[in-house]
């Protein structure tokens, strides 16, 4: 991976759905999986953080498992080329206006940062 620096990573409070080629670096706080009887079927659901305490739920569907597999809980991630849409409905995990959601253009890569403050912990 190149070299990345930090005017090139967006923080979760200024993802907004107007693209798709926003660019994170986030830690991963929790997930679980979501069964669905609807088309697209089940979901795995996390959430995730950046660098400075926001947190913002994220998701992919099962056609999508195998490419991301990287997202463990407790690791730090850069995301890439993702869709931003309102969160709402029954169930809303985080306070943040908006989730995230992967799509085929996806990219989930390791990240080197090691922070572990007490609001990366839910």
């Amino acid at each position: 991976m190149a070299m990345v620096t930090s005017s090139q990573i967006s923080l979760l409070n200024n993802v907004k759905p107007f693209k798709t080629t926003w660019f994170v670096e986030v830690k991963v706080l929790h997930s679980w999986s979501q069964p669905s009887n609807y088309a697209g079927g089940d979901s795995l659901q996390f959430i995730l953080a950046d660098r400075t305490g926001v947190k913002i739920h994220y998701t992919y569907k099962r056609i999508f498992f195998p490419r991301f597999k990287k997202l463990q809980v407790g690791q730090w991630r850069f995301i890439e080329n993702f869709f931003v849409t309102p969160s709402g409905g029954k169930y809303k995990p985080t306070s943040h206006e908006y989730k995230i959601s992967i799509t085929s253009h996806s990219n989930v890569t390791n990240s080197s940062l090691k922070n572990d403050d007490s609001f990366f912990y839910l």
